[in-house]
């Protein structure tokens, strides 16, 4: 038979800005599957997709390296499994960093990752259906970044704050990561910020759109990582070739600034928001 109610709740989900109805799917799935692609891959201690940039763009693994760039190997080897191949920016630490805290990947980053040797661009791939940052759909490029120390502890330096001096709203984050936030031109904002000397201690400068708020951490993750292609949108101070390889140094830019071709971010409508709050406690008694 067909049993109906009046006055219905129909249940949907809309996917937009985190955190939303996604966040508490992916992150079971995650939970779900991460013990299994461990049995598969026995150095993997950990591994965590973040929410904040929509999954797909941000997958942090753990790995327990038993030799040189073996991290670097499981990271191609989860770009092989499943949806997880849909993954654009893999980042590898070592297992006593917390995969799944940000501000934590970030000081790995810091202290283990140079471009010369840890950066790898795997442009040309297969991209998720629901990322528009690439040049047509299911199609775009990924990156690969080695943030673990090898099989050699790195000797630890002081921590040094840094107090810049920008004209610009800019955000630092645990001495590594430079958020900037620009209105226009951000390819020629981020080329200019590259070339300064007092920058080239950090290790990522990203340029940012202004609905981004750089204060916010959830913002921030999903306003860079859900609006850059890494083939197109990735650049570096300072390039050199070497046979068939492009040697890159100094920080990581990324123009992750809002792009002409890119489709509206989805928002929630004043008076859709205003009816649900109006009936909240129909829905919840």
């Amino acid at each position: 038979c067909i049993t109906r109610r009046k006055n219905a709740v129909y249940h949907s989900a809309v996917v937009g800005k985190p955190p939303q109805e996604d966040k508490a799917m992916g992150e079971s799935i995650t939970k779900i599957f991460a013990p299994l692609i461990k049995i598969m891959k026995l150095e993997l201690a950990d591994l965590w997709a973040f929410y904040e940039a929509g999954f797909h763009n941000l997958l942090v693994a753990g790995v327990r390296q038993r030799y040189t760039k073996e991290a670097v190997k499981t990271a191609l080897g989860l770009l092989g499994e499943g949806q997880l191949s849909l993954s654009k920016c893999v980042i590898v630490v070592d297992p006593d960093v917390n995969a799944r805290h940000f501000p934590s990947v970030l000081a790995a980053l810091r202290k283990n990752f140079d471009p010369q040797d840890d950066f790898i661009l795997l442009p040309g791939t297969s991209q998720d259906t629901l990322d528009f940052t690439g040049p047509k759909i299911n199609r775009g490029s990924k990156i690969i970044l080695d943030a673990t120390c090898g099989n050699t502890r790195a000797k630890s330096e002081p921590e040094k704050t840094i107090i810049l001096n920008l004209t610009m709203e800019h955000r630092v984050w645990e001495n590594t990561l430079l958020a900037v936030k620009t209105e226009k031109d951000s390819r020629a904002v981020l080329t200019e910020l590259l070339k300064k000397p007092e920058l080239q201690q950090f290790k990522i400068i990203a340029c940012v759109s202004p609905d981004v708020d750089l204060q916010n951490d959830i913002s921030l993750i999903w306003g860079i990582f859900t609006r850059f292609d890494c083939e197109q949108d990735i650049i570096f101070g300072q390039t050199e070739q070497r046979g068939a390889r492009l040697v890159c140094k100094g920080p990581m830019g990324i123009d992750a600034a809002w792009k002409s071709r890119y489709p509206d971010p989805v928002e929630m409508p004043t008076e859709i928001r205003q009816k649900v709050e109006s009936r909240w406690t129909e829905y919840f008694p």
